[in-house]
């Protein structure tokens, strides 16, 4: 579904927006947790941006934290847990590898790598 900043949504619209139920939405808005517009004492609108802030705040407090390392036994991890690791872009550790200025990854099969636990914390540690 595509918006625009300034388009008005009626409550209804909203909470569908934001796929919650329309008593979720109303809890939210007595709870000040979302912004609206009050046209009458019975009739609030939102506006898209105001939609937009809120699912933005919820995305944001869900944030994973950083992982702990610990000694653990070496294991294969995949792209997206060394992406959180080292920060990098699938992209640049691609880039990386073929300077060999990354550890390699491993074939896990046909459409499928990873790469070595112990190795990417070493990397990590020598940076």
């Amino acid at each position: 579904m595509g918006i625009s900043l300034y388009q008005r949504f009626s409550i209804e619209q909203a909470a569908l927006f934001l796929r919650i139920s329309v008593g979720d939405l109303r809890s939210l808005i007595k709870q000040e947790r979302v912004n609206y517009i009050e046209i009458t004492k019975s009739k609030i609108d939102f506006f898209g941006y105001q939609l937009l802030e809120f699912l933005l705040s919820t995305a944001t407090q869900h944030k994973s934290q950083p992982m702990a390392f610990s000694n653990t036994p070496d294991r294969i991890i995949r792209a997206k847990e060394v992406q959180s690791m080292t920060g990098l872009s699938r992209t640049t550790l691609w880039r990386l590898e073929n300077k060999f200025e990354f550890p390699r990854r491993v074939s896990l099969g046909a459409n499928s790598v990873g790469w070595k636990l112990n190795e990417i914390k070493r990397w990590i540690d020598e940076r």
